[in-house]
């Protein structure tokens, strides 16, 4: 689906706007702003990522704009406009805020995070990663905040994922080590997730899918609720299975018919580490 948004926003509109400097109230303490759930939804559905993904990542994304985005003020509305400064790439990032700086009324972008022209590489291998929980303190200054990467990078995914499933295949990864940062779960899964969904039929349908590495994968197909296949558990196999490809009948419940013509995944196709 094509967003084609207007990077002028409504509220600001046949309005005189002045630059000017970021409101001391939205300095003090940038990870206070509220960011309403219509605000939430708007960003998850232009950039086609999960909800509960697209959250971590707006909070990340409003703080960089309050520390670093252009700030003009419309006295006459008395409220405030913070765009990203990659002008050169078109709109990136928008947000209207209010008089106080404390609350954000709207989010407006030209393009999906996927079709950005701003190039945005990994983090550096090793490098000690952080993105913002819904609620909590602000990252640590020696930190490195991968939000514009792993934007694109969830953006261009041709699958979506649960929470679930993000915190199950990083347990089975660790293997009992040290549990691995939301960043470097979410890219790992997102990888494996992207393997499994690429055997799923494209007809709608709840499909059960062996990776061959010992876990069950269930995606669901169906357009008509969610436009990419939804990753939505992983678990465990228990024995073995003649096709890797099984349709369930409900929730939890598969056909013992086997579908044939998927091929399995290629041997050592793991998931790797981006960062």
């Amino acid at each position: 689906m094509a967003y084609r948004i207007k990077p002028q926003s409504r509220l600001l509109k046949g309005t005189a706007w002045e630059p000017c400097e970021a409101p001391v109230t939205a300095l003090r303490a940038p990870q206070t702003m509220y960011v309403s759930p219509a605000i939430k939804g708007a960003f998850a559905a232009i950039h086609r990522i999960d909800t509960w993904f697209g959250a971590r990542l707006l909070r990340a994304l409003t703080m960089h704009l309050i520390l670093s985005g252009a700030w003009r003020h419309s006295a006459e509305r008395g409220l405030y406009c913070v765009r990203d400064q990659a002008r050169k790439h078109g709109l990136c990032h928008q947000m209207v805020v209010g008089s106080t700086g404390l609350h954000a009324y709207e989010y407006r972008t030209s393009h999906a995070a996927a079709r950005c022209r701003l190039a945005v590489n990994p983090p550096p291998e090793g490098a000690r990663l952080w993105l913002p929980p819904v609620r909590g303190e602000l990252p640590p200054a020696d930190s490195i905040v991968p939000w514009r990467y792993l934007l694109s990078f969830s953006s261009s995914l041709p699958v979506r994922m649960s929470e679930d499933v993000v915190w199950g295949y990083a347990r089975h990864r660790s293997s009992g080590a040290s549990p691995m940062p939301l960043a470097d779960a979410y890219v790992a899964a997102a990888q494996r997730a992207r393997a499994v969904a690429e055997l799923a039929p494209r007809q709608p349908g709840r499909y059960e899918i062996s990776d061959g590495d010992g876990l069950l994968w269930q995606v669901l197909v169906d357009q008509r609720i969610h436009e990419k296949p939804l990753v939505r558990d992983v678990r465990a196999s228990v024995g073995r299975f003649e096709k890797p490809v099984r349709r369930m009948r409900a929730a939890g419940v598969p056909f013992r018919v086997g579908i044939a013509g998927r091929p399995p995944l290629p041997e050592g196709r793991e998931a790797q580490r981006t960062f």
